[in-house]
């Protein structure tokens, strides 16, 4: 997996730096569009010299995605303008109307918006990334009419120079990159990351099995090899996993590991039905973590530890277990496990008949 993310990172950091080529494909699933999108925010950060302009929004007609386009700029210059105002500096102007006219050519609008970016662009040798790089792709003509303004044909126009053009395709049917090599569009890479379950799997088996590779890198695969066989419900394999991970993590003092290594084990107990025994694994791994720093592994521990007592009618535990994740979830701003564990503190209160107590736990969860 680290290998593959390395591929795809470097990759996207070579595209931005050579000047040979304005437009990328890349070949994405959804799943594999996060990953991209996830690596083009790191890259950013990385990169203080460019301007990344990155566009997740899912594909419609042509004229709605671009309205979808100005709209996520506009709210990045009311974020930066908030900046400036505190540094006593001119706010950036507003955004052409034109780029939200869904009446006007869509060449007119694409190439009004890309000259606003470029304008405010610091002087020097900077470079403009315009990364379209769709969750989901809803309106694949509408799409590709768009992806069609951002390839070259012939000369490069005035508007293109100095970017770098970043697409999705789709990776199981294509229909851009085809097209672009049908047209014979200059300029143009294609990459096809693969990072389908399947994909992932195999490059983290392959990584697992590397003896070039230290025992720990190893180790790592291996147990996200683990997660993925609970996941798709090998059972059996799994657990094989978690036993080898666990000798090695006591081998070498990991008591954070063998927590979450304790937590898989547990996950699969209740699933197959044996709660019991799963809350005794969960309860190994929590004293385990307990006086460690390992906020993430104690959190989730103590939610299973929650929903199995809950399961179990224990519900004075179930109560206590909760609180700690509420506890935990605050101190790590997570507001989502924390809203987790007040509906189910609710869920305690109601079945203990505490009706006014839950009603205000889940408005506060609210």
């Amino acid at each position: 997996m680290q290998k593959k993310l390395k591929e795809l990172n470097d990759t996207l950091e070579g595209f931005v730096d050579q000047a040979d080529y304005l437009t990328l494909v890349v070949g994405a699933d959804d799943g594999t569009a996060v990953m991209v999108l996830s690596a083009l925010q790191g890259l950013d950060q990385k990169n203080g010299a460019d301007v990344f302009v990155v566009i997740p929004d899912e594909t419609g007609p042509a004229p709605a995605y671009l309205t979808a386009m100005a709209t996520r700029i506009e709210s990045e210059r009311m974020v930066v303008n908030d900046v400036l105002e505190a540094e006593g500096k001119p706010p950036w102007p507003e955004i052409p109307v034109l780029c939200f006219d869904a009446r006007q050519p869509d060449g007119e609008r694409l190439h009004a918006l890309v000259e606003y970016v470029r304008a405010r662009m610091p002087e020097g040798d900077h470079r403009l990334v315009w990364a379209l790089m769709p969750t989901a792709i809803k309106d694949q003509a509408g799409y590709a009419q768009i992806v069609g303004l951002l390839v070259p044909r012939g000369e490069i126009q005035p508007w293109m120079r100095g970017a770098r053009f970043l697409v999705r395709d789709d990776r199981a049917q294509p229909f851009i990159t085809p097209a672009l090599k049908k047209m014979q569009a200059p300029g143009v890479l294609t990459y096809a990351p693969d990072f389908s379950p399947a994909g992932v799997e195999a490059a983290l088996n392959d990584e697992a099995a590397d003896e070039s590779a230290s025992v720990g890198q190893r180790m790592t695969s291996l147990l996200q090899l683990a997660a993925l066989d609970y996941s798709f419900g090998r059972l059996e394999p799994a657990i094989e996993k978690y036993r080898v991970l666990m000798a090695w993590f006591q081998q070498t003092g990991a008591k954070e590991m063998q927590g979450l290594c304790l937590q898989g084990v547990g996950d699969i107990l209740r699933r197959i039905g044996n709660k019991a025994a799963a809350k005794e694994k969960y309860e190994q791994g929590m004293l385990l973590v307990a006086d460690s720093q390992a906020f993430v592994v104690t959190l989730n521990l103590a939610v299973s530890l929650g929903d199995t007592c809950l399961d179990l009618g224990q519900l004075e535990q179930a109560h206590g277990y909760f609180q700690l994740g509420d506890q935990i979830a605050t101190k790590i701003i997570n507001p989502f496990v924390k809203a987790d564990c007040l509906e189910k503190l609710g869920v305690v209160h109601e079945r203990r008949g505490e009706l006014g107590p839950a009603a205000k736990i889940w408005t506060d969860a609210t």
